[in-house]
């Protein structure tokens, strides 16, 4: 069997190179790990606590190795395994980033990759449905952007008690000026999650042959032309070959996982598992960048939170107000409002993200266990952090788990940016308009103050909110993976788009940045092709 392209991961970058391709009359075959987007829960934007929950449902269910800086719990790291990846499971925040950022990319070498650059691809990306910035905001594109339908009052007082303590209010954060206070959009097709699987693959049903439940065991190759890939599907083991190029899609963990699998990445180490090298590659499963984040969660009074609607009477009201109206609590995704904001003076851009979510969640769990009783809380994200870890192989079985090593709050620098942003997020809920609501802080608790007291609660209860990127970084360096057009440095015949390409993390949440790669990563290709 062959194809002219093949693009090994259906998440979100690669269901938008498959989409991309096959507008060129190119065949093009999707190798998806996972099944098809069949389960409700996935289309459901409320069913996103449910999919989390569940490690093996849609979801690779990883774990990061235990370390210090997370009191050496070992941390879930869930990560999509269905159409739409990532996408199809997420909170369906809609950041694109700050504009620093992909200049900060081209200044680390990532030709062509500034905001100028990249902004006709997030734009060509997108359809906004809210009342933005022409020259910044996109319409036309798959992928549906919508703000927040269905907002509770303690949204509302959040944002205003943000503006009184000192952040500007943003109409979008998405539009000339990202630094301040603004209500989250969604990724979202009606009242329904806008996957990439949903927007771009579904626009391009009948053009890409899609293959779900076959993962990846290898890559192919012809001296250093990849060739295409080997594939178990079905209990059979399979290969599908190219004439033209191989694109690796498979996101931060996966993509460098089977790169080091197929014999590129660090020499010694594939040699001790007894991997024949094929090029050694000191960066394949570096420079891992994740958000660890910790939170401020408040008791509420006289306000309804989600604890509220999730149960009893009240849910079976929120039910019926989803399936006949379109809103109410099951259309919310995980986060209401936003700050961007600085941690401290002197800083080009915001280092600091903090999320608000009219609702509170059992210790020790971020997003997926709601408490019984009415609560609010502000999580607290370093979003430009020092620390690095790795994503290594521990086996030459390609069944087997890489190894995930974070290495969260390892940098000085990410502990008092973490510190910080505490201190910050208690000023706002301290602010009139939201301290009214307020019984009291739960956690951390009041008792908690010093900078040494903060850290101790972070590595104990902080958690990821599903980041990762950096793992075969985008540079023209020695130690680069990929070079400024995507293409595996030193390899014929492919290239990787995912997250993982990113050289630093992007201000915020990374769905939309790793959409805008897809489509950049698609162009390349097709002008290449010309």
């Amino acid at each position: 069997m062959d194809t002219d392209y093949l693009v090994i991961g259906g998440g979100s970058a690669g269901c938008v190179v498959a989409a991309r391709l096959s507008e060129k009359n190119a065949r093009v075959t999707l190798l998806e790990a996972g099944p098809r987007d069949w389960h409700p829960w996935i289309h459901i934007p409320a069913g996103m606590i449910k999919l989390l929950q569940n490690q093996k449902l849609v979801n690779w269910g990883y774990l990061a190795e235990p370390e210090p800086g997370s009191n050496n719990r070992a941390i879930k790291w869930p990560r999509g395994k269905t159409l739409g990846g990532s996408s199809s499971i997420n909170g369906m925040l809609y950041v694109r980033g700050n504009p620093a950022d992909f200049d900060g990319w081209a200044q680390m070498g990532a030709r062509g990759w500034s905001y100028d650059e990249v902004l006709p691809f997030f734009r060509k990306s997108e359809t906004y449905h809210g009342k933005g910035d022409p020259e910044v905001r996109g319409e036309g594109g798959p992928l549906q952007v919508e703000d927040y339908r269905t907002i509770l009052p303690l949204t509302h007082r959040f944002v205003e008690a943000a503006q009184q303590a000192g952040h500007e209010f943003r109409k979008d954060l998405n539009g000339q000026k990202q630094e301040g206070v603004g209500y989250s959009q969604m990724t979202r097709v009606g009242k329904w999650r806008g996957s990439t699987a949903q927007t771009f693959l579904k626009a391009a049903k009948g053009r890409v042959r899609v293959e779900t439940e076959a993962q990846a065991t290898r890559l192919l190759f012809e001296g250093t032309r990849c060739v295409g890939a080997e594939y178990r599907q079905g209990g059979e083991l399979k290969q599908i070959r190219v004439t033209k190029e191989v694109v690796l899609s498979g996101g931060a963990v996966n993509s460098p996982h089977l790169m080091q699998l197929s014999g590129l990445g660090p020499a010694e180490h594939l040699q001790s598992l007894g991997i024949p090298v094929l090029a050694d590659m000191q960066g394949v499963g570096a420079n891992l960048q994740d958000h660890y984040v910790t939170r401020v969660q408040h008791r509420v009074k006289e306000a309804i939170s989600t604890n509220q609607l999730a149960k009893g009477v009240r849910l079976a009201g929120q039910v019926a107000r989803f399936f006949l109206r379109g809103n109410g609590a099951l259309t919310f995704g995980v986060t209401t409002a936003q700050v961007f904001t600085r941690s401290r003076e002197g800083l080009a851009s915001p280092d600091l993200q903090l999320l608000f979510t009219p609702a509170t969640y059992k210790l020790g769990s971020v997003i997926s266990q709601l408490e019984d009783e009415p609560g609010m809380t502000v999580a607290i994200c370093p979003v430009r952090p020092d620390s690095r870890g790795t994503v290594m192989a521990q086996s030459a079985d390609p069944l087997s788990r890489p190894a995930i090593r974070p290495n969260y709050l390892s940098a000085y620098s990410d502990q008092q940016v973490l510190a910080a942003g505490m201190k910050l997020a208690r000023a706002i809920m301290a602010a009139p308009a939201i301290a009214q609501h307020s019984v009291k802080e739960i956690l951390p608790g009041p008792e908690v103050q010093t900078e040494e007291q903060l850290l101790a609660f972070a590595r104990q209860y902080g958690t990821t909110i599903y980041h990762p990127v950096g793992t075969c970084r985008m540079g023209e360096d020695p130690r680069a993976v990929v070079d400024s057009r995507l293409r595996v440095h030193g390899i014929q015949g492919l290239r990787i788009a995912d997250a993982s390409v990113m050289p630093t993390l992007t201000t915020g949440n990374t769905n939309a940045p790793t959409i805008m790669i897809g489509e950049k990563c698609a162009a390349m290709m097709l002008e290449d092709a010309a």
